[in-house]
């Protein structure tokens, strides 16, 4: 799979089923032994996208039957297109039948931001700048989208609240300054976490200079004053660009030269990519 898998893959895909079975599925429970019939069944994209999920999608059915057969035709980031089969399952129509609209939530949405993510990758393809999430995600789900970021080409940002510091505009309102809230907070960040402030004008990037930041995240700052602001902090440390990035403006803002763009726009604008699932009875 791309980027990271979470450890407990099982616990978090079991609790999507419990929030869509709870204690059966009564309209496949009424099919009687008809349910219990061999099916293959096609996962289908019908529209063009970007691959993200597909272990996710197919490790569901498992948890349902692990009798069920799966065949993924379409690799995590790969490029498909409208008419292409991504998945073939083969077991009992049982399971496929539980599973189904789990398992194509999931893969709809997650390939709806790898598909957004690699409109943003290309746009700004050929600079030396990466694209980067934010923790602007569906809760409960920011483990998956942030996989689906690293299938569309993208890296991620910071986890949570735990594995970074990031010093915004109300820390610095609630101590002053910016090097007032980095005295403050370095003493406990371990060595491990890296420190990103958060800069609005010229003279925050200065002072965040000064407090030695390693990560200068330049907010909603119009191109000339970026142009600015980059020119003063390049090659003193990382410099992020953030706020108000889409389609429209992330090339002009990466010929400036940052390190970085993080846009919350590839999980939070990223629409679904339209994927169904059909069943064939198999004769035994």
């Amino acid at each position: 799979m791309k980027g990271f898998v979470p450890w407990d893959i099982d616990r978090r895909l079991q609790a999507f089923l419990e929030e869509d079975l709870g204690f059966d599925d009564i309209t496949t429970q009424g099919l009687g032994e008809l349910s219990l019939l061999p099916v293959k069944a096609f996962i289908k994209a019908k529209s063009d996208g970007i691959m993200a999920g597909g272990p996710f999608a197919v490790r569901i059915f498992s948890l349902l039957d692990p009798e069920i057969q799966h065949t993924i035709l379409v690799e995590e980031g790969k490029a498909f297109h409208k008419g292409d089969t991504l998945i073939e399952l083969r077991g009992k129509a049982r399971g496929i039948l539980m599973g189904e609209r789990v398992a194509l939530n999931l893969l709809q949405r997650l390939c709806g931001i790898a598909t957004k993510t690699h409109m943003m990758v290309e746009a700004i393809k050929g600079l030396p700048v990466k694209v980067a999430d934010t923790r602007k995600t569906s809760p409960g789900l920011r483990i998956f989208e942030k996989y689906a970021v690293r299938c569309g080409g993208g890296t991620n940002h910071r986890l949570g609240l735990y594995d970074c510091v990031l010093i915004k505009d109300n820390h610095i309102a609630l101590c002053g300054s910016v090097k007032e809230a980095v005295r403050r907070i370095r003493p406990s960040v371990p060595f491990t976490a890296k420190i990103v402030v958060e800069c609005r004008s010229l003279q925050e990037v200065e002072e965040a200079l000064e407090a030695k930041a390693d990560v200068i995240m330049l907010d909603n700052m119009p191109l000339e004053e970026l142009r600015k602001a980059i020119s003063l902090a390049k090659n003193k440390t990382i410099v992020e660009v953030s706020g108000g990035v889409d389609p429209t403006s992330i090339r002009s803002i990466a010929e400036l030269g940052p390190d970085i763009i993080s846009t919350g726009y590839v999980t939070h604008q990223a629409t679904w990519i339209d994927i169904s699932l059909s069943i064939e009875r198999l004769d035994p």
